[in-house]
């Protein structure tokens, strides 16, 4: 890293959690890259040939990669070169050389902007998750006093109160441990101010969404609000693994898109195969609150002819039924 003034390009060597573990200053062109002590980048991997790549500008100026005598390649983005070839490179390409990851930055690349330390615990954001920490206690002591009988005594608050502040500290101390296998930082703070307002929107959307769906009468805004809280309880995840392996982003979005697209399938087959429908609960369940009723009441009538179509269905779930029994009662004999 000496003569800065002489350098025209900068080669850095990636670590797995994307920072940067080694870098190699670039004065002249070409470039060699290999496991042999004469290149100029000599890297120490079994996957690596001897000369296995080199970097020049071609007759127009432009730098390419040339890969040489090379079982594995050079993977370039997306697209592997194999001996022989060559290639254009753009600003800022990640190469792989056998296990190997490394970053060509020119001398007049732009460089992306600064951005913030999400783990610095101090003046704002220790005041913004302290407001965040009290609106949650808030809003689960308020639905665990709406469960509590009348009169009920301290003690009735007690497994409320410690567990809330066990679990949240528990949860972020794991992934704080996360954080020092990939980044070497115990990141505890980091990852409470990820967890504190996806689990404030998680508690508001359990409390608010079935009254809102309940008021307004709409049975599939109530049915919604499991998958939805599923949704951002991955997005959660998503969330943390993203604050942990900042350099492999995208692949943490679609492994979390996967997830939640396999589990709503699956939870679907299973309930049409238990319950003849996508959902497990037949109806909503809950009560509105009458003085923020939207629409207007249904008669004794209405709920008598809508529990006419119920019959067939019912018929044809005993004879189910009945039939199952046969069958064992066969096995058995």
């Amino acid at each position: 890293m000496d003569r800065p003034e002489d350098r025209i390009a900068l080669i850095e060597l990636l670590e797995r959690d994307g920072r940067v573990g080694r870098s190699v200053d670039v004065h002249r062109w070409p470039v060699t890259l290999g496991r042999a002590l004469g290149n100029l980048v000599v890297l120490d991997d079994p996957h690596v040939a001897a000369q296995h790549a080199s970097l020049a500008p071609d007759a127009t100026g432009v730098l390419r990669l040339t890969v040489g005598d090379s079982a594995n390649g050079v993977l370039v983005g997306r697209s592997r070169l194999v001996a022989g070839q060559s290639q254009a490179l753009a600003e800022g390409s990640v190469l792989q050389l056998g296990g190997v990851r490394l970053r060509l930055r020119l001398k007049h690349d732009a460089l992306a902007p600064e951005r913030p330390l999400a783990a610095a615990f101090s003046g704002a954001n220790a005041g913004r998750m302290a407001v965040l920490a009290a609106l949650l206690l808030a809003l689960v002591g308020a639905e665990h006093w709406v469960g509590l009988d009348p009169g009920a005594d301290f003690t009735a608050w007690l497994p409320m109160l410690v567990s809330l502040p066990v679990a949240l500290v528990g949860w972020c101390g794991a992934w704080a441990l996360a954080s020092k296998l990939f980044q070497h930082r115990f990141d505890f703070w980091g990852h409470m101010a990820i967890l504190l307002p996806w689990l404030l929107a998680l508690q508001l959307l359990d409390a608010v969404l079935p009254q809102v769906a309940a008021s307004g009468g709409w049975p599939w805004l109530w049915q919604a609000t499991r998958p939805l809280s599923a949704v951002l309880a991955a997005l959660l995840l998503r969330a943390h693994l993203a604050h942990v392996l900042p350099g492999h982003q995208r692949a943490v979005g679609y492994a979390m898109a996967a997830l939640v697209l396999t589990s709503g399938a699956v939870a679907s087959a299973l309930n049409l195969r238990s319950h003849g429908q996508l959902f497990t609960a037949p109806y909503m369940s809950t009560l509105p609150t009458p003085a923020l009723r939207l629409g207007t009441p249904g008669t004794p009538q209405d709920l008598v002819d809508a529990m006419a179509g119920l019959r067939e269905p019912l018929r044809d779930k005993v004879r189910e039924a009945q039939a199952d029994e046969a069958e064992e009662g066969d096995t058995a004999e």
